[in-house]
């Protein structure tokens, strides 16, 4: 209990210091106060909220599917592990500590085998913005990049063939105990590796489709919130930017401390091209990062409570 005592504080203590404290938070309240006055808007904004659990649900069903060969759990419990996964995460390096912050909702699975199998559902997120993105920034690079078609070019390649890669090691994660096998590791290590031959394609093509749905969730939530701080765009143009600005913050290596100040430069960048309301910009990405990641983070701090440090034997 006092280790969970201690993780729950410390994300608190953590969760504060990132809203309040190093963050202008002013300006958003300022902002958000000026855009919310309109009932309109008002509505709207209740959509993102809510349209925040959606994302999150379809999150934990992906997450349930992915561990059911290694131990059935409720949707509920799953849920629980997601948001507590996130609090952990708000602390540690890449996000890193999600995963802990959900193996530990776990009985009975083998805790590495449980982790190995977040990891490739995690990729499927991955995937999905690599190519979502790559598709986006051939868009973006012709229609609002003056770069040379050379670098141009080369560009749309590179993220072609990332994107490609990635799509096929996820199908093709099983090769990996081929290839650790013939290293000199002790046998017990190689085991944990046979998790990724639990799958046939049609589930890992069930998982990606739900990850495609997650993707399509919360890039809409970006699209309503940019609307309700004054961002003016067909919904093609703001798409094509969000789903940009998404790809260049998968390759970033951030905590989540900073994450914001990253997402807020990164959206800048993009939106600038065509809009001279960046502020609003700003304002709607820091809206969607404490609506998606702020908020479940401080509902995980009850659901920190329910690790389960020690397995339950099968």
């Amino acid at each position: 209990m006092a280790v969970k005592l201690l993780i729950a504080l410390a994300a608190l203590w953590f969760i504060y210091v990132r809203v309040i404290e190093k963050e202008n938070a002013g300006d958003w309240w300022t902002g958000a106060g000026k855009s919310l006055r309109d009932s309109d808007h008002f509505g709207w904004f209740l959509l993102v909220l809510l349209l925040m659990f959606v994302n999150w649900s379809i999150e934990a069903f992906k997450w349930k599917l992915i561990m059911q060969r290694l131990e059935r759990i409720s949707f509920i419990r799953s849920l629980e592990a997601i948001f507590s996964g996130i609090t952990i995460s708000f602390f540690t390096p890449n996000r890193i500590g999600e995963y802990a912050g959900r193996v530990f909702h776990l009985e009975k699975a083998d805790r590495i085998e449980a982790t190995l199998l977040t990891v490739l559902e995690n990729f499927s997120q991955l995937v999905i913005t690599l190519i979502v993105g790559a598709i986006a920034s051939v868009l973006y690079l012709q229609v609002y990049s003056t770069i040379p078609a050379y670098l141009e070019n080369a560009i749309i390649a590179l993220l072609m063939t990332v994107s490609t890669g990635a799509l096929l090691f996820y199908f093709n994660a099983s090769f990996l105990e081929a290839v650790f096998r013939k290293l000199k590791l002790p046998e017990s290590w190689k085991s944990y590796l046979k998790v990724f031959s639990l799958y046939s394609n049609t589930e890992l093509i069930r998982v990606l489709l739900l990850a495609l749905l997650r993707y399509i969730v919360f890039s809409g939530q970006f699209y309503i919130l940019l609307w309700i701080f004054g961002i003016d765009l067909s919904y093609s143009a703001a798409m094509t930017l969000i789903a940009v600005t998404y790809l260049v913050m998968s390759v970033f290596p951030t905590f989540a401390l900073t994450e914001l100040g990253v997402r807020g430069a990164v959206a800048t960048f993009f939106f600038a091209s065509v809009t001279d309301n960046l502020s609003g910009v700003i304002n709607a990405s820091f809206s969607l990062w404490l609506i998606n990641l702020a908020a479940p983070a401080l509902l995980g701090i009850f659901f920190v409570f329910e690790f389960k440090f020690a397995r339950r034997k099968a």
